[in-house]
């Protein structure tokens, strides 16, 4: 077998990453079972088309599609969590912050505002020292509800359009694809807690309500 390009061992570390989340989580009391899908998944990115040339994008676009996450919100959930950077370890893992009250987001995904991509932020569901993190309820967050994400001085509105349940080894591609359409994934751990670990993730897709 043939090593893999930087760009497809990236997301396939940060895959197995996330699904390692819960490396140092302890049993709560989520379900066993894993929570049920809901909604309906966006569209997958379409065939690359052929390119012209076009005029380059104006400074105030540009800045307006590059601000860094710094809180989500849930108002269903009753959340308001920090978001800091999150990078992917040496062990391939992804760094999310060991305080289960804060978020990490992915430094290569996308930013709210980009009119392209996934904007990838994962947390804890819970931990052993702390308890129930910020995303404890997030596979009760219904299709429909808003989601926050305040990044720079302003706030970009997502609208909750599925929910997913994966197992921890198979989270999809387009998690971490900058071509899908714009959206939004929130990732946590789910599903049944056995030898140290959790078996599933459980990912909140949301798409933007419109652009700053």
């Amino acid at each position: 077998m043939s090593r893999p390009g930087r760009r497809a061992a990236g997301w396939t570390a940060l895959a197995a990453g996330l699904g390692a989340l819960a490396a140092a989580l302890v049993l709560s009391l989520l379900p066993a079972r894993a929570p049920a899908d809901a909604g309906t998944l966006p569209p997958p990115p379409a065939p690359p088309a052929a390119t012209t040339r076009s005029a380059a994008p104006t400074a105030a676009s540009t800045a307006a599609a590059r601000w860094t996450p710094r809180t989500v919100s849930i108002a269903r959930l009753r959340v308001a969590a920090p978001v800091d950077p999150a990078g992917v370890t040496g062990g391939g893992e992804l760094g999310v912050p060991a305080d289960p009250d804060r978020l990490g987001w992915w430094i290569g995904s996308a930013l709210p505002g980009d009119r392209r991509g996934t904007v990838l932020i994962a947390g804890h569901v819970d931990t052993a020292r702390d308890g129930r993190g910020a995303l404890y309820r997030l596979a009760d967050l219904p299709v429909g509800a808003r989601i926050d994400v305040a990044a720079g001085d302003r706030t970009v509105g997502y609208r909750v359009v599925a929910r997913r349940s994966y197992a921890k080894s198979r989270l999809p591609d387009a998690l971490f694809r900058r071509d899908t359409a714009p959206q939004l994934a929130l990732v946590t751990c789910g599903g049944a807690f056995r030898d140290g670990a959790y078996e599933r993730n459980v990912v909140v897709y949301a798409a933007p309500l419109s652009y700053p």
